[in-house]
């Protein structure tokens, strides 16, 4: 939840859509095709030496020439297709988050602007994509260069070391052999050209998905524990009848560290009452249900349900009985019956219409063409945003939580 606070979210879909699928391309049947053309190379310049190692011996002082400039022009390329990369998801950022507000876009007559900041965007990716396509023509040009320029090395010294060397055996035919089978090798690199580049902005790719999941995170919350079906040594909190108490609770946010969110806290919510937390905006409310669902760690103090730190109990097990419906409520862009279904995965069909009862929602909902099947639309935009409020209560209220929390 820290990082998610710190980062736009809205650029997850290219950095795990558009990066791996470059890196799948670059990691796939190209990379195949590279390592059988290396091997090639490789036994083209052993075969060379065979014949004659003399003259493979001067022709082979171009290949580190070959190898410096490879490593300089990979790592141009990995450079520019990350800062490509980049340009991309901010732009798509900005893209997904026109579509998901357009009625307020439209409604603020921001279409103009918006769009202004797409194409701003897509202008830098545009310098970008010239800069790695002129490197990568450069590189083209240079293997081809060195290419000939082992003709032209190869047959000189060969010619001065039939004439001159104590190689008086040496003949053209063996000449013609040893250069142009070692041109042949390094003329290999040239077909790899192409494949070099879908590996170079793999490379680049990789680069923003690694540093994604290398992200630092907050070692106090272990969500990972969620999607584990069986934890040992866990404590059942399947009937929480205890009070909820906030002891001397004080917390800042992690982007906003210096604007102190709650500070010593001392509450108590005694089991089954109903209690209120009232106050003006941002006096901590929303808080404390984020504090409560483990959304993030006290800085200071502790909360306990019976008695008991909510840090001592697992995650999973204190979610599934809590209950909550939040300020503005997500819906996902399925069927009615899918989004109750939701708070409870195995809940037949009798319990999830008894949750749309509590919540007064199964008589609007009964009055729909499809009922329960009909679909709300992206993020329940189908739906009045009453309506709304009644199902994410009845998604609460299907799993009968020990804890309901209305934020």
């Amino acid at each position: 939840m820290t990082y998610l606070d710190t980062n736009q979210t809205t650029q997850y879909n290219t950095k795990l859509f558009t990066n791996i699928e470059k890196i799948k391309n670059g990691m796939g049947f190209e990379f195949l095709i590279v390592i059988g053309l290396v091997l090639l190379m490789i036994l083209s310049i052993i075969m060379s030496f065979v014949l004659n190692w003399q003259l493979s011996l001067i022709m082979s002082c171009l290949i580190p020439l070959i190898v410096g400039s490879s490593l300089i022009f990979a790592k141009v390329i990995t450079r520019e297709t990350e800062a490509q990369l980049s340009t991309y998801s901010k732009a798509g950022q900005i893209a997904q988050e026109v579509f998901s507000s357009l009625r307020t876009v439209l409604s603020f007559n921001g279409s103009k602007g918006q769009q202004k900041q797409y194409e701003k965007e897509l202008k830098l990716n545009e310098w970008y994509t010239v800069r790695k396509d002129a490197a990568f023509g450069a590189f083209i040009g240079w293997l081809l260069f060195i290419n000939f320029a082992v003709y032209s090395i190869g047959f000189t010294f060969g010619s001065i070391l039939m004439a001159y060397g104590n190689h008086r055996t040496l003949t053209i035919s063996e000449i013609l052999v040893v250069v142009n089978m070692f041109a042949q090798a390094l003329g290999y690199l040239t077909s790899i050209g192409p494949f070099f580049q879908s590996i170079s902005e793999a490379q680049g790719a990789a680069v923003t998905v690694f540093r994604l999941i290398d992200e630092a995170h907050d070692a106090n919350i272990n969500e990972r524990e969620i999607l584990q079906e069986n934890i040992s040594d866990e404590r059942s909190i399947s009937n929480i009848n205890g009070d909820i108490e906030f002891d001397n609770v004080s917390f800042s946010y992690p982007s906003r560290e210096n604007a102190t969110a709650l500070n010593n806290l001392k509450l108590i919510a005694r089991a089954n009452q109903t209690t209120a937390l009232v106050g003006s905006s941002g006096c901590g409310k929303s808080t404390c249900v984020s504090l409560l669902l483990r959304y993030y760690e006290p800085s200071l103090g502790r909360i306990m349900i019976d008695g008991q730190s909510i840090t001592d109990r697992k995650i999973k097990q204190l979610r599934q009985n809590i209950g909550v419906v939040s300020q503005e409520p997500i819906l996902f862009g399925i069927s009615i019956y899918e989004n109750i279904r939701f708070g409870k995965m195995n809940a037949t069909r009798a319990e999830i219409e008894h949750a749309a009862e509590q919540a007064n929602a199964h008589k609007f909902i009964m009055k729909l063409p499809n009922k329960y099947e009909t679909l709300v639309g992206e993020r329940g935009i189908q739906l009045s945003g009453g309506e709304k409020q009644r199902i994410a209560l009845a998604r609460a209220l299907v799993k009968q939580p020990n804890i309901l929390l209305l934020d």
